[in-house]
């Protein structure tokens, strides 16, 4: 898979999120909220995928003598491969989607507690977010 789609894609789910289930609270329209929130578990859902499917792990970018021989220094961040800084992000995004399934129950139930579950849903996302700028950074 292109890299440029593994960090891009990410960043448009998120944000058409957060546009929705901002919009929904304004507007008070609860289909835009679960909308929103929807979102979020199809970011989850994709990051299961590029997970499982082995597109992050550090195996494929270095190479085993490197691993055995010791040559990987526990300090120097900047051997790290970019696909693998990029790890944290998509954990994040697997709990954000957790708890925007909550979200969606709570939300569906008419329960005010939704309200928590998406805003730590969003918060999280935004982290991946970042975590991806990050890695941007130092690529």
């Amino acid at each position: 898979m292109n890299d440029i789609f593994i960090y891009t894609l990410p960043q448009w789910f998120i944000f058409t999120a957060v546009f929705g289930v901002t919009y929904g609270w304004i507007e008070k329209k609860r289909v835009f909220r679960i909308i929103g929130a929807i979102i979020f578990v199809l970011l989850g859902i994709f990051s299961l995928f590029i997970l499982s499917g082995n597109f992050l792990t550090p195996g494929q970018h270095v190479v085993h003598s490197e691993i055995s021989n010791n040559i990987i220094d526990k300090n120097s961040g900047n051997d790290i491969p970019f696909q693998t800084k990029l790890l944290p992000a998509y954990l994040s995004f697997v709990l954000s989607a957790m708890l925007a399934l909550v979200a969606i129950f709570f939300d569906l139930r008419k329960s005010k507690k939704y309200r928590w579950f998406i805003i730590i849903a969003g918060l999280i996302a935004l982290y991946g977010f970042f975590e991806i700028a990050g890695a941007l950074n130092s690529f």
